[in-house]
């Protein structure tokens, strides 16, 4: 599995447009969500995929989650950024499996061969405020 992670161009996140790190075009597109991790993570998530913290042996969840808004990436890693992260925007063919569980704001897979494409990323830089 090898996905080119390709560079989007954010927009400023601020209350007019929701918080959302992403053009609206994506931003509302009922099969594209958003993951955040570290900046480090990139190159393995394109080479090998995306992976729970079960599967990682980094904590005990077995689904990897993905918000529906991209601002839900931001309530996850905080006010006070004091590391490197980026947010993917992933594209599924279909939320209709056993293994995906769909949720008001996210959705969690339960399997690691259920992946995404991926669509591309943003930076979001140590030190990073939104107003």
């Amino acid at each position: 599995m090898k996905n080119e992670c390709v560079k989007l161009e954010s927009i400023q996140p601020t209350e007019e447009n929701h918080y959302s790190l992403f053009q609206e075009a994506l931003e509302q597109d009922p099969q594209v969500f958003f993951h955040t991790t570290a900046k480090r993570n990139l190159e393995a998530i394109a080479n090998q995929g995306f992976k729970s913290s079960l599967d990682l042996g980094s904590g005990q969840l077995a689904s990897v989650s993905y918000a529906k808004k991209s601002s839900s990436c931001l309530a996850h890693i905080g006010t006070e950024i004091t590391d490197e992260f980026v947010v993917l925007a992933v594209r599924f063919e279909t939320l209709d499996a056993t293994k995906i569980v769909v949720n008001m704001s996210d959705i969690h897979v339960f399997s690691a061969d259920i992946q995404p494409s991926i669509i591309g990323y943003c930076d979001i830089p140590k030190g990073f405020m939104y107003s």
